[in-house]
């Protein structure tokens, strides 16, 4: 970088990922800015940002003159899709570097685009019925919104009157008003993560992820992911080539992406994919394991129009030099947070690399959070040398945490994928 100090602007300041975006920034000398229409004591990347504005994400004219008054040089978001269409659109109005276009975007979030995308390579996606189908379901089945994400507008229907609800449902959570309806899988998961540079694209990481249902008619949500994947070297024989040879026709030059795919014996069915960062910050983990993040390759992008100053390739190593890794995720029930326990006992447990409060003391979890990733309170990032280290933090961690209420209850979620 030159002498100049550069600005960068970051749109959403919820604390999955934005924070560790202000962190890395202000570590290599970048001013930053975080910008939402939340006060700064519920916007956590808002409170160790070195300047904030109260401009919501949505207002991208606001925006993109306030970065040229300012002389801002770079833009960047977290997670949540609705901010990345937003970024780009600002990025590209303002002539600022953005990983992907919008093309990409569209290719790799509307779930009826990129299930195209795959049959078209050979790469079996969860198959979907069309309204010709709906009189003649065999339940049951599972509807969504095409173009959303987190858990938001799904259900799992069993009958007619259940699919017509869901059909509205998922309507609701749809810019697009658009929906799908797929056949209902319960097997056995991974989550596939792939990182692009300068079109070279890698796979970096496979996990096991381990699911909980807790309430009819909700999507299970994510409770832990185990790496690697006891399904790795099968994936590497038989599917990797083909799915890179896919996100190389679509032309992705950099950035990173995830899949989730269902595992049926030796078979691997994807139904969601994400050309972002991810909710499940594994790059966390990559760092660690392998030595290069992600994350901070993505915002050296928005900064500079590379993705980081060295060649990844030498330190892809999916297998993580052989060791075990885990991201250990905690569900609460719908209630207002009292308390924490036990996270300073897991922050100093051998082996624990990071953890990650996602909802404050005095938050209320809504019932309109059940079947969602806002159910989520606390993450556990961990890696060890040996199969019974890895056994014994995952043990530590669980018998340690809780949530309690205001009332005075665990409105923890208490059940964990077992290691195996």
């Amino acid at each position: 970088m030159n002498s100049k100090v550069k600005k960068l602007l970051i749109l959403g300041g919820k604390p999955i990922s934005s924070c560790d975006i202000v962190t890395y920034a202000k570590e290599i000398g970048v001013y930053t800015i975080v910008t939402d229409n939340l006060e700064t004591e519920n916007s956590p990347a808002k409170m160790i940002a070195d300047e904030t504005w109260n401009i919501s994400t949505a207002d991208t004219v606001t925006i993109q003159s306030l970065i040229t008054k300012n002389n801002v040089d770079a833009v960047f978001t977290g997670v949540h899709e609705f901010n990345i269409w937003k970024t780009l659109e600002v990025a590209n109005s303002c002539g600022l570097p953005f990983y992907c276009t919008k093309q990409q975007l569209e290719l790799t979030s509307v779930k009826s685009q990129y299930k195209k995308l795959f049959n078209d390579f050979g790469i079996p996606v969860v198959r979907e019925f069309n309204k010709d189908d709906i009189k003649s379901l065999k339940y049951p089945v599972l509807v969504k919104p095409v173009d959303g994400s987190g858990g938001y507008g799904i259900s799992i229907c069993n009958d007619y009157e259940e699919l017509l609800s869901g059909i509205n449902h998922a309507k609701d959570f749809s810019v697009r008003k658009e929906i799908l309806i797929e056949k209902y899988i319960n097997l056995k998961e991974v989550a596939i993560f792939y990182i692009i540079q300068n079109g070279n694209i890698y796979l970096s990481a496979m996990a096991d992820r381990h699911t909980y249902s807790f309430k009819n008619g909700v999507i299970p949500l994510p409770i832990a992911y185990y790496f690697p994947s006891k399904h790795l070297e099968v994936f590497l024989q038989k599917q990797n080539q083909k799915t890179i040879n896919a996100l190389k026709f679509i032309g992705l030059k950099n950035g990173m992406l995830f899949i989730q795919s269902f595992v049926d014996h030796e078979n691997f069915i994807y139904y969601d994919i994400g050309y972002r960062l991810t909710g499940t910050q594994e790059y966390n983990i990559l760092e660690k394991a392998c030595g290069y993040n992600p994350l901070k390759m993505m915002v050296d992008y928005a900064l500079t129009g590379q993705m980081g100053n060295f060649d990844v390739k030498s330190l892809i190593d999916p297998f993580f030099n052989r060791k075990y890794a885990c991201n250990i995720t905690f569900l609460s029930y719908p209630g207002k947070i009292d308390k924490f326990i036990g996270i300073e006992e897991i922050n100093r447990y051998n082996g624990i690399i990071k953890t990650v409060v996602n909802h404050n003391v005095g938050e209320a979890i809504p019932e309109s959070a059940l079947g969602t990733l806002n159910q989520i309170v606390f993450r556990v990032f961990g890696i060890t040398e040996s199969r019974k280290e890895f056994a014994d933090l995952i043990e530590y961690v669980k018998k340690r945490f809780d949530v309690i209420s205001d009332k005075n209850e665990s409105i923890l979620v208490p059940v964990l994928g077992n290691y195996s």
